[in-house]
């Protein structure tokens, strides 16, 4: 086949549809690139913004809430307990140092009642049938068990790591979060927390 000739001006018309071809391309991939770059540094404010402001810390005011017992039976609220220290604490039937600090809150439970101070494990994001199993299984608690089904306590105290204890006073206010399995020092250390 035979290629035909172009004439100066043919070729200078195909030269420019490239260039506009080029050029197209040239924009759209950096366009691509900017939208990504943007998607990715509004991630980290948002990750950054939400580690400030979501999380609540000691001194901060304990988010109110009302859940119901794992039987259905009780709706408990935040207000129920004021007047008296809280030691509220977020665990879930798949936490190790949950089930490993369970028996031993069970074990304080008549004390701490005497102290003065409640003691309210909440159950995040778990159905009542497997978490009612998991109750049977390990004999049973005398503290009440609430179920926050749709993880909306959770997400009102920022948890992200199981267990986490919040210590929180007679006024409602945050003494101390403590994040990790509880051991007996540490529970007496909370209850005399939650009586300042």
């Amino acid at each position: 086949m035979k290629k035909t000739k172009q004439n100066p001006e043919e070729r200078l018309e195909a030269a420019k549809q490239k260039k506009k071809k080029r050029s197209f391309w040239r924009l759209m991939i950096m366009t691509i690139v900017l939208f990504a770059g943007a998607v990715v540094i509004m991630q980290f404010v948002d990750q950054a913004t939400r580690d400030k402001n979501g999380r609540v810390m000691a001194g901060d005011d304990a988010p109110g809430f009302t859940l119901v017992d794992l039987y259905g039976e009780k709706q408990h609220s935040m207000d129920e307990y004021a007047g008296k220290g809280l030691l509220l604490n977020f665990w879930g039937t798949f936490c190790e140092p949950c089930k490993k600090e369970m028996p031993l809150i069970n074990d304080n439970y008549s004390m701490m009642q005497d102290e003065n101070v409640n003691f309210v494990a909440v159950n995040v994001g778990e159905t009542p049938v497997r978490v009612s199993s998991f109750i049977k299984e390990i004999g049973g608690t005398d503290y009440p068990i609430l179920m926050d089904t749709n993880s909306s306590v959770e997400k009102a105290y920022g948890i992200y790591n199981l267990p986490v204890t919040f210590i929180i006073n007679k006024e409602g206010e945050v003494v101390e979060k403590y994040e990790g399995e509880i051991d007996q020092a540490k529970l007496e250390e909370m209850i005399k927390k939650a009586n300042e």
